[in-house]
Protein backbone atom coordinates (compact mmCIF):
# COMPACT_ATOMS: atom_id res chain seq x y z
CA UNK A 1 0.00 0.00 0.00
CA UNK A 2 1.38 3.62 -0.74
CA UNK A 3 0.36 7.04 -0.42
CA UNK A 4 -0.11 9.07 -3.69
CA UNK A 5 -1.32 12.52 -4.61
CA UNK A 6 -5.26 12.46 -5.87
CA UNK A 7 -4.86 16.25 -6.37
CA UNK A 8 -4.30 19.70 -5.31
CA UNK A 9 -7.49 22.24 -4.56
CA UNK A 10 -6.71 25.73 -3.73
CA UNK A 11 -10.30 25.94 -1.15
CA UNK A 12 -12.56 29.41 -1.90
CA UNK A 13 -12.33 29.86 1.31
CA UNK A 14 -9.54 31.06 3.45
CA UNK A 15 -8.78 30.18 7.28
CA UNK A 16 -8.46 32.92 9.33
CA UNK A 17 -8.85 31.30 12.72
CA UNK A 18 -11.97 34.25 12.93
CA UNK A 19 -14.89 31.49 12.68
CA UNK A 20 -15.71 28.06 13.58
CA UNK A 21 -16.37 25.88 10.25
CA UNK A 22 -18.02 22.60 10.19
CA UNK A 23 -16.74 20.23 7.29
CA UNK A 24 -19.86 17.62 6.62
CA UNK A 25 -18.85 14.52 4.58
CA UNK A 26 -21.69 13.42 2.30
CA UNK A 27 -21.77 9.86 1.06
CA UNK A 28 -23.80 10.39 -2.06
CA UNK A 29 -21.95 13.23 -3.85
CA UNK A 30 -18.77 12.31 -2.63
CA UNK A 31 -17.96 15.98 -1.77
CA UNK A 32 -16.85 17.55 1.97
CA UNK A 33 -18.95 20.73 2.56
CA UNK A 34 -17.57 23.60 4.13
CA UNK A 35 -19.92 25.20 6.46
CA UNK A 36 -19.60 28.94 8.18
CA UNK A 37 -20.94 28.46 11.12
CA UNK A 38 -20.95 32.03 12.12
CA UNK A 39 -22.79 33.24 8.77
CA UNK A 40 -24.95 29.59 9.19
CA UNK A 41 -24.51 29.20 5.16
CA UNK A 42 -22.67 26.50 3.40
CA UNK A 43 -19.28 28.39 1.72
CA UNK A 44 -17.16 25.67 -0.31
CA UNK A 45 -17.02 21.99 -0.85
CA UNK A 46 -13.95 19.70 -1.43
CA UNK A 47 -14.18 16.86 -3.49
CA UNK A 48 -13.12 13.26 -1.70
CA UNK A 49 -13.11 9.80 -2.29
CA UNK A 50 -15.93 7.41 -2.68
CA UNK A 51 -19.22 7.21 -0.11
CA UNK A 52 -17.55 9.62 2.54
CA UNK A 53 -18.43 8.85 6.13
CA UNK A 54 -15.91 9.03 8.95
CA UNK A 55 -14.40 12.25 9.78
CA UNK A 56 -11.47 14.14 12.12
CA UNK A 57 -10.33 17.42 12.10
CA UNK A 58 -7.71 17.76 13.93
CA UNK A 59 -7.11 21.70 15.87
CA UNK A 60 -3.54 21.50 16.11
CA UNK A 61 -2.49 20.99 12.62
CA UNK A 62 -5.71 22.56 10.42
CA UNK A 63 -5.78 18.99 8.90
CA UNK A 64 -8.97 17.26 8.15
CA UNK A 65 -8.64 13.47 7.58
CA UNK A 66 -11.77 11.66 5.53
CA UNK A 67 -12.41 7.93 5.75
CA UNK A 68 -14.26 6.81 2.35
CA UNK A 69 -15.04 3.29 2.86
CA UNK A 70 -16.03 2.52 -1.17
CA UNK A 71 -12.50 3.75 -2.26
CA UNK A 72 -10.53 2.29 0.39
CA UNK A 73 -8.70 5.07 1.57
CA UNK A 74 -8.16 8.40 3.12
CA UNK A 75 -8.66 11.83 2.52
CA UNK A 76 -6.36 14.35 3.89
CA UNK A 77 -7.20 18.15 3.37
CA UNK A 78 -4.51 20.47 4.72
CA UNK A 79 -5.75 24.06 5.22
CA UNK A 80 -2.56 25.39 6.05
CA UNK A 81 -0.92 24.50 2.87
CA UNK A 82 -4.05 24.42 0.60
CA UNK A 83 -3.30 20.20 -0.34
CA UNK A 84 -5.63 17.22 -0.44
CA UNK A 85 -4.20 13.82 -0.66
CA UNK A 86 -5.75 10.17 -1.31
CA UNK A 87 -3.71 7.74 1.18
CA UNK A 88 -4.24 4.19 0.82
CA UNK A 89 -6.04 2.50 3.66
CA UNK A 90 -7.43 -1.01 4.31
CA UNK A 91 -10.84 -2.31 3.14
CA UNK A 92 -13.67 -0.04 4.05
CA UNK A 93 -12.26 2.78 6.97
CA UNK A 94 -14.69 3.87 8.73
CA UNK A 95 -13.06 5.43 12.00
CA UNK A 96 -10.43 7.84 12.67
CA UNK A 97 -7.99 8.74 15.28
CA UNK A 98 -5.09 11.17 15.21
CA UNK A 99 -1.72 10.60 17.02
CA UNK A 100 0.07 14.35 17.12
CA UNK A 101 3.40 12.99 19.71
CA UNK A 102 4.16 11.00 16.72
CA UNK A 103 2.51 12.03 13.55
CA UNK A 104 0.47 8.68 13.49
CA UNK A 105 -3.02 8.27 12.04
CA UNK A 106 -5.54 5.10 13.11
CA UNK A 107 -7.91 4.41 10.64
CA UNK A 108 -10.53 1.71 11.62
CA UNK A 109 -11.17 -1.13 8.93
CA UNK A 110 -14.74 -2.32 8.64
CA UNK A 111 -14.11 -5.71 6.56
CA UNK A 112 -10.61 -6.66 7.38
CA UNK A 113 -11.25 -6.38 11.20
CA UNK A 114 -7.75 -4.40 11.48
CA UNK A 115 -6.27 -1.06 12.31
CA UNK A 116 -3.95 0.85 10.16
CA UNK A 117 -1.79 2.41 11.69
CA UNK A 118 -0.30 5.72 9.14
CA UNK A 119 3.24 7.46 9.80
CA UNK A 120 2.34 10.65 8.06
CA UNK A 121 6.12 11.71 8.13
CA UNK A 122 7.29 8.77 6.17
CA UNK A 123 3.67 8.12 4.41
CA UNK A 124 4.19 4.91 4.88
CA UNK A 125 1.45 2.14 6.38
CA UNK A 126 3.49 1.11 9.66
CA UNK A 127 1.58 -1.66 11.00
CA UNK A 128 -1.78 -3.60 11.27
CA UNK A 129 -3.56 -4.13 14.67
CA UNK A 130 -6.13 -6.74 14.40
CA UNK A 131 -8.95 -6.12 16.32
CA UNK A 132 -12.70 -7.39 16.34
CA UNK A 133 -15.01 -8.27 13.73
CA UNK A 134 -16.69 -4.75 12.00
CA UNK A 135 -14.34 -2.42 13.79
CA UNK A 136 -16.34 1.13 13.67
CA UNK A 137 -15.56 4.45 15.99
CA UNK A 138 -12.27 4.77 17.87
CA UNK A 139 -10.66 6.93 19.85
CA UNK A 140 -7.40 8.15 21.09
CA UNK A 141 -6.42 9.05 24.80
CA UNK A 142 -3.20 10.34 23.44
CA UNK A 143 -2.05 11.08 27.53
CA UNK A 144 -2.09 7.39 28.55
CA UNK A 145 -1.35 5.93 25.17
CA UNK A 146 -4.89 3.96 24.58
CA UNK A 147 -6.61 3.47 21.46
CA UNK A 148 -10.58 2.37 22.01
CA UNK A 149 -12.16 0.57 18.94
CA UNK A 150 -15.73 -0.26 18.84
CA UNK A 151 -15.92 -3.78 17.54
CA UNK A 152 -20.02 -3.57 16.28
CA UNK A 153 -20.26 -7.40 15.37
CA UNK A 154 -18.78 -8.84 18.54
CA UNK A 155 -20.38 -6.32 20.74
CA UNK A 156 -17.31 -5.36 22.62
CA UNK A 157 -14.91 -2.76 22.60
CA UNK A 158 -10.74 -3.31 22.01
CA UNK A 159 -8.17 -1.44 24.08
CA UNK A 160 -5.07 -1.33 22.36
CA UNK A 161 -1.42 0.23 23.90
CA UNK A 162 -0.10 2.47 21.14
CA UNK A 163 3.07 2.19 22.60
CA UNK A 164 3.59 -1.27 21.46
CA UNK A 165 0.15 -1.63 19.02
CA UNK A 166 -0.83 -4.19 21.58
CA UNK A 167 -3.81 -5.39 22.85
CA UNK A 168 -4.43 -4.51 26.24
CA UNK A 169 -8.18 -5.62 26.97
CA UNK A 170 -11.35 -6.61 25.11
CA UNK A 171 -14.49 -4.46 26.80
CA UNK A 172 -18.22 -6.65 26.56
CA UNK A 173 -20.65 -3.85 26.52
CA UNK A 174 -24.07 -3.48 24.57
CA UNK A 175 -25.23 -4.92 21.25
CA UNK A 176 -23.10 -3.55 18.53
CA UNK A 177 -21.19 -0.64 19.45
CA UNK A 178 -20.81 1.54 16.84
CA UNK A 179 -19.87 5.10 17.73
CA UNK A 180 -16.41 5.81 20.55
CA UNK A 181 -16.10 9.33 22.13
CA UNK A 182 -14.45 11.11 24.99
CA UNK A 183 -12.37 13.83 25.57
CA UNK A 184 -8.78 14.18 27.03
CA UNK A 185 -10.21 15.97 30.27
CA UNK A 186 -12.70 13.40 30.50
CA UNK A 187 -11.74 10.45 32.61
CA UNK A 188 -14.35 7.89 30.69
CA UNK A 189 -15.30 6.90 27.32
CA UNK A 190 -18.82 6.87 25.74
CA UNK A 191 -20.09 4.19 23.42
CA UNK A 192 -22.98 3.81 21.29
CA UNK A 193 -24.78 0.72 20.88
CA UNK A 194 -26.78 0.97 18.20
CA UNK A 195 -28.80 -2.31 18.42
CA UNK A 196 -29.51 -2.67 22.36
CA UNK A 197 -30.63 1.10 22.50
CA UNK A 198 -28.05 2.34 24.93
CA UNK A 199 -25.10 4.14 25.79
CA UNK A 200 -22.20 2.28 27.76
CA UNK A 201 -19.79 4.63 29.95
CA UNK A 202 -16.07 3.02 30.41
CA UNK A 203 -13.63 4.40 32.97
CA UNK A 204 -10.14 4.82 30.88
CA UNK A 205 -8.15 4.00 33.81
CA UNK A 206 -9.57 0.82 34.89
CA UNK A 207 -11.36 -0.13 31.98
CA UNK A 208 -14.77 -1.15 33.22
CA UNK A 209 -17.73 -0.42 31.93
CA UNK A 210 -19.96 1.48 35.33
CA UNK A 211 -22.57 2.65 33.59
CA UNK A 212 -25.43 2.34 30.65
CA UNK A 213 -28.26 4.31 29.88
CA UNK A 214 -30.95 3.84 28.03
CA UNK A 215 -31.51 5.68 25.14
CA UNK A 216 -33.80 5.75 21.71
CA UNK A 217 -33.47 3.38 18.84
CA UNK A 218 -30.59 2.74 17.40
CA UNK A 219 -27.72 5.52 18.95
CA UNK A 220 -25.07 6.68 16.46
CA UNK A 221 -22.77 9.28 18.17
CA UNK A 222 -22.38 11.51 20.93
CA UNK A 223 -20.45 15.01 22.03
CA UNK A 224 -20.15 16.26 25.52
CA UNK A 225 -21.09 19.89 26.62
CA UNK A 226 -18.18 20.85 29.28
CA UNK A 227 -20.67 23.78 30.54
CA UNK A 228 -23.23 21.69 31.94
CA UNK A 229 -21.54 18.26 32.02
CA UNK A 230 -24.44 17.08 29.61
CA UNK A 231 -24.27 14.54 26.77
CA UNK A 232 -26.01 14.76 23.63
CA UNK A 233 -26.64 11.04 21.62
CA UNK A 234 -28.17 11.33 18.35
CA UNK A 235 -30.47 8.61 17.53
CA UNK A 236 -30.95 7.34 14.00
CA UNK A 237 -34.23 5.47 13.98
CA UNK A 238 -36.09 8.00 16.10
CA UNK A 239 -34.92 10.63 14.64
CA UNK A 240 -33.82 12.13 17.99
CA UNK A 241 -31.26 13.23 20.41
CA UNK A 242 -30.97 11.46 24.23
CA UNK A 243 -30.12 14.09 26.70
CA UNK A 244 -27.97 12.47 29.52
CA UNK A 245 -27.00 14.48 32.80
CA UNK A 246 -23.88 13.54 34.21
CA UNK A 247 -24.28 15.25 37.34
CA UNK A 248 -27.00 12.93 37.66
CA UNK A 249 -26.28 10.10 36.22
CA UNK A 250 -29.54 9.63 34.36
CA UNK A 251 -31.02 10.09 30.83
CA UNK A 252 -33.16 13.67 32.03
CA UNK A 253 -35.14 14.58 27.97
CA UNK A 254 -35.25 13.77 24.65
CA UNK A 255 -36.05 15.92 21.57
CA UNK A 256 -37.70 14.53 19.67
CA UNK A 257 -38.09 14.98 15.62
CA UNK A 258 -35.35 16.80 15.32
CA UNK A 259 -34.49 15.76 11.88
CA UNK A 260 -35.06 12.52 9.52
CA UNK A 261 -31.85 9.85 10.82
CA UNK A 262 -29.53 12.41 12.82
CA UNK A 263 -25.59 11.08 12.73
CA UNK A 264 -22.94 13.06 13.50
CA UNK A 265 -23.24 15.59 16.40
CA UNK A 266 -20.62 17.78 17.28
CA UNK A 267 -20.92 21.35 19.38
CA UNK A 268 -19.55 24.87 18.51
CA UNK A 269 -19.15 27.03 21.90
CA UNK A 270 -18.31 30.53 20.18
CA UNK A 271 -21.40 30.33 18.48
CA UNK A 272 -23.62 28.50 20.76
CA UNK A 273 -24.66 25.74 18.81
CA UNK A 274 -25.70 22.23 18.40
CA UNK A 275 -24.48 20.98 14.82
CA UNK A 276 -26.40 17.39 13.62
CA UNK A 277 -26.25 16.15 9.70
CA UNK A 278 -29.16 14.97 8.62
CA UNK A 279 -28.20 11.97 6.79
CA UNK A 280 -32.22 10.95 5.21
CA UNK A 281 -32.60 14.69 5.38
CA UNK A 282 -29.48 16.03 3.13
CA UNK A 283 -29.21 19.22 5.27
CA UNK A 284 -27.24 19.90 8.82
CA UNK A 285 -29.48 21.27 11.58
CA UNK A 286 -28.21 24.18 13.72
CA UNK A 287 -29.72 23.94 17.57
CA UNK A 288 -29.17 26.33 20.09
CA UNK A 289 -27.16 25.43 22.80
CA UNK A 290 -29.27 26.77 25.77
CA UNK A 291 -33.07 26.50 24.05
CA UNK A 292 -32.54 23.17 22.45
CA UNK A 293 -34.46 24.90 19.86
CA UNK A 294 -33.31 24.47 15.82
CA UNK A 295 -32.19 28.14 14.24
CA UNK A 296 -31.34 26.87 10.84
CA UNK A 297 -31.08 24.09 8.45
CA UNK A 298 -28.43 24.81 5.92
CA UNK A 299 -28.63 22.01 2.89
CA UNK A 300 -25.82 19.90 1.81
CA UNK A 301 -24.35 18.16 -1.23
CA UNK A 302 -25.84 14.73 -0.76
CA UNK A 303 -26.51 11.73 1.97
CA UNK A 304 -24.33 13.90 4.98
CA UNK A 305 -23.01 11.65 7.40
CA UNK A 306 -19.87 13.63 9.42
CA UNK A 307 -19.23 10.36 11.38
CA UNK A 308 -16.85 11.60 14.07
CA UNK A 309 -15.68 15.37 14.88
CA UNK A 310 -16.10 17.76 12.17
CA UNK A 311 -15.64 21.58 13.45
CA UNK A 312 -12.41 23.66 13.45
CA UNK A 313 -12.75 26.20 16.05
CA UNK A 314 -11.55 29.61 16.27
CA UNK A 315 -10.75 29.26 20.06
CA UNK A 316 -8.81 26.52 20.49
CA UNK A 317 -7.00 25.58 23.48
Amino acid sequence: MFFFVFFIILLNHSITNTQDIAYITNQESNMLDVIDLEAMKKIDEVEVGMKPAGILVDQQSQRIFVANPESNNVSIVNLSIKSNKLVNSGNSPMGLALDNKFNILFVSNWYDNTITVIDLNSEKIKNEIKVGKSPAGIYLDENLNKLFVANREDDNISVIDTRNFKSIKNIQVGKAPFGIYSENYLDYVVVTNVQSNSVSIIDKENLEVYENFEVSNWPYSVIHNKKNNQLYVTNQRDDSISIIDMNKRKRISTLSNVCEYPEGIDISYSENLIVVACWFQDNIILIDLDSFKIKKKIETSGGPRAFGRFILKKNYD
